[in-house]
């Protein structure tokens, strides 16, 4: 078996009970467009090829018996709660919290950002997939939220932004900052850059002032998926190729 890297966020890496990861693109058995660990059941790669990537990853963090969710994801701020293993395993949403334990929390993203969280108590897990739109009307809050309402304090609350697109390559149109504009609660000039004649948005410290609004203490691994080709899958990067389809990375936590 080829080596499976992943990193790890200073945050959650000491919360008793927490095990987490994000997954690079190595160390997975799929080839071509996907090459290797593609995680995504819905990309048009072998369905074994993706049964085993994921199997691979829960056995790298020692969750092999627990049963790992995913979702559906929509770009919207609908949060699930995951309180048994009979559950639906792909609902569709952009975010799961649970306090049970042998379950395992995942998203996927090739560009979008994965953001995975957890009370330091080590009782509740949450994982959410942000894209600029998630982030917008309020995904982490929704998250944070959720996770109040089962128990957490919010000043217990720690998450880390993963893996995802940067502002140098992270060039938006007009109409995209017109949305942004409209929609976001503050004001966003700070997260768009203005260079020879073009516009680019800084999605991870949106996402940071996100969770700072929220409350929650959070960092940013600073991980590029645009420019570390080696390392991740990116949607942007295989369009600029005219490349039909792509791979995802995956995100996980589990509660032991």
């Amino acid at each position: 078996m080829k080596e499976i890297n992943y990193k790890k966020s200073a945050l959650l890496t000491d919360i008793k009970g927490v095990r987490h990861g994000f997954f690079t693109k190595n160390g997975g058995v799929s080839s071509g467009v996907y090459t290797s660990l593609n995680c995504s059941p819905s990309s048009d790669d072998d369905a074994k090829n993706v049964i085993e990537n994921r199997q691979r990853v829960m056995h790298t963090l020692g969750l092999e018996k627990a049963q790992l969710f995913g979702l559906n994801q929509i770009h919207s701020k609908q949060v699930h709660h995951i309180n048994s293993i009979s559950d639906t395993d792909f609902p569709s949403g952009d975010a799961l919290v649970t306090t049970q334990a042998g379950i395992a929390l995942s998203v996927l993203g090739a560009d979008c950002t994965p953001v995975l969280f957890a009370s330091k108590t080590g009782e509740i897990i949450g994982a959410a997939h942000a894209g600029w739109r998630g982030a917008v009307i309020g995904i982490v809050e929704a998250v944070v939220a959720k996770m109040v309402d089962l128990g957490a304090k919010r000043e217990d609350i720690v998450a880390c932004i993963g893996p995802t697109i940067h502002q140098p390559f992270y060039e938006v149109q007009d109409d995209f900052i017109t949305q942004l504009t409209t929609m976001s609660d503050f004001a966003v000039d700070e997260f768009l850059l203005e260079k020879e004649a073009s516009t680019y948005f800084d999605l991870p410290s949106y996402l940071l002032e996100q969770c700072q609004r929220s409350r929650i203490k959070a960092e940013s691994l600073g991980l590029d998926t645009y420019a570390l080709e080696d390392d991740f899958f990116s949607y942007r990067r295989n369009t600029h190729r005219n490349l039909i389809d792509y791979g995802r990375q995956i995100s996980v936590i589990g509660l032991e």
